[in-house]
């Protein structure tokens, strides 16, 4: 039954198998909300005063065209300030992010490294962490959609004595064009997605936890360390709604989507022609991009069931800041 409750709500690319071990697992994560909770609750951290409250951190190459539509959005729902790591980009990024740089509101950093993501983001977490109280890290294709709060800091409210939240991806296809529209937003051109969330997304972290590990789930799935008593606990995210996420099991309770308060848009491909220049080349993760296999975009745009206009209710703003009509 909890599988199937689920299963209305999530795809999963991989199905869970549902056997003796997932059940254990499952109801072994009961267990290990009562500890983590133990946890959280009688270990005192010390609180500290952050200039931001909530920030991004990105890296991005060659994304020039769609980075002014990305912060302007993200200043619109409340982001306090953007972190930005240029991988080598060749385009006019510079000219895009001048105005934001100007009132101190982007931070640029360049990162000439091949496949630098991670280690950019371990480099934020060395020399930015302490400026912030809650980071996202985020990718120039992903907007943090509240779907009643107008700011994300009020969401985050919510969730400021937790170390880690999983926000869920809604994911977005081409919706049929088969050139992008620049004259258009993205936010505004691609509203047919998947018709549940995808199991995967990516969090927002609290600083005032350590991170445990720096690898591909750094992102996505966020584990953080805290010891108490003698002993040290590796602390998964939670969800919105509050269960921890471990080994690939994503709980909600007695909730359909409609219980949802946030999603985090995922343009993963935007028009065909976005898509295809992207996946003959390498990019700030991948050297080996799997864009570039026909049967990964079939699996993921075949998806698209629904539309989502959520985002819309941003969208009158949005124009107005970037004079679009």
């Amino acid at each position: 039954m909890f599988i199937k409750k689920n299963h209305n709500v999530f795809t999963y690319i991989n199905e869970p198998k549902l056997n003796f071990k997932f059940i254990v697992k499952y109801f072994l994560l009961f267990f290990f909300d009562f500890i983590f909770l133990f946890v959280l609750f009688f270990k005192k951290l010390k609180k500290n005063k952050f200039k931001y409250n909530s920030s991004i951190c990105s890296i991005f190459k060659d994304e020039s065209r769609f980075l002014k539509e990305w912060v302007e959005y993200h200043q619109l729902i409340g982001i306090d300030h953007i972190f930005l790591y240029n991988n080598q980009s060749s385009d006019a990024f510079l000219e895009v992010l001048d105005p934001y740089l100007k009132i101190n509101y982007v931070t640029l950093i360049n990162w000439p490294f091949e496949q630098g993501q991670f280690s950019a983001y371990k480099h934020w977490y060395d020399n930015f962490s302490s400026l912030t109280s809650w980071v996202s890290f985020l990718d120039i294709d992903e907007f943090i959609c509240p779907i009643f709060d107008i700011s994300i800091n009020d969401w985050l409210l919510r969730f400021k004595n937790y170390p880690c939240i999983l926000i869920y991806w809604k994911m977005f296809g081409t919706s049929g064009h088969l050139k992008h529209d620049f004259d258009k937003l993205v936010i505004d051109q691609y509203t047919v997605s998947w018709d549940k969330f995808y199991v995967v997304g990516k969090v927002f972290y609290n600083t005032n936890f350590k991170i445990a590990i720096f690898d591909s789930t750094v992102h996505h799935e966020t584990q953080t360390i805290l010891e108490f008593l003698g002993i040290k606990f590796i602390i998964p995210p939670i969800n919105e709604f509050k269960y921890f996420v471990k080994w690939n099991i994503h709980r909600i309770g007695f909730r359909d989507t409609s219980h949802f308060t946030i999603q985090i848009n995922h343009y993963w491909s935007k028009a065909l022609d976005i898509y295809n220049s992207k996946a003959i080349k390498s990019d700030v993760a991948f050297k080996n991009n799997p864009k570039k296999s026909k049967s990964y975009f079939l699996l993921h745009e075949r998806q698209n069931r629904t539309v989502d206009f959520k985002i819309y209710r941003f969208l009158i703003d949005l124009k107005e800041k970037i004079n679009i009509r």
